[in-house]
């Protein structure tokens, strides 16, 4: 029996864009995934003034993904109590699907300070870390960091260098930035001041 490929690709989708969509277009491509949860995770009030509800993120990113039948959209960490921690994500999917195999997507912002996520050796032995460009320096330190910790070297998406983010959109308000259907959900509920 031929094992399933699943892709995690969490974040605050706040609100989820253009980029975001093309970059979980391309994890599917590349990795030739079966199916790719997308995880919306909780933003803290101190975080961000305009952040939104966990429930209004989680509908933008079902209008976004509408016609893509390999993407799953779940809330598992908005339900889950306290902090959450990918760690958890990643041992919750593995009890859901027990013979896949995993690729958790996250992007080079955050390579530095992999080592610092709680139960990191778990994830570097549970899945297989692929890492999308968002900026533009050199990030060959830390992925042989990564590589001398797990023994194996994290992917890269081979992504284009995304220009958008989300706090691009919040600060000027942009129907072309977003999928389409999100917009008109965005002013239809009265979000980010629209």
């Amino acid at each position: 029996m031929t094992k399933n490929r699943i892709g995690i690709f969490g974040g605050t989708f706040n609100p989820v864009h253009r980029g975001h969509v093309a970059i979980a277009e391309k994890f599917i491509e590349n990795f030739s995934l079966d199916l790719l949860y997308i995880i919306p995770n909780r933003i803290s009030p101190l975080k961000d003034i305009k952040a939104v509800s966990g429930e209004d993120r989680t509908e933008m990113l079902k209008i976004a993904f509408s016609g893509n039948n390999k993407v799953r959209i779940s809330d598992i960490e908005l339900k889950r109590a306290g902090t959450s921690y990918t760690c958890d994500t990643v041992a919750e999917l593995k009890s859901i699907h027990p013979e896949s195999e995993f690729f958790l997507m996250t992007g080079d912002d955050w390579i530095d300070s992999f080592d610092k996520w709680k139960n990191y050796k778990y994830l570097l032995e549970n899945v297989n870390l692929v890492i999308a460009y968002r900026g533009d320096r050199d990030i060959t330190p830390a992925l042989d960091k990564l590589e001398a910790i797990s023994g194996k070297r994290p992917n890269l998406l081979g992504n284009e260098r995304i220009v958008l983010s989300s706090s691009q959109f919040r600060s000027e308000p942009k129907a072309e930035l977003l999928p389409e259907g999100v917009y008109e959900y965005i002013e239809k509920r009265g979000l980010y001041g629209k």
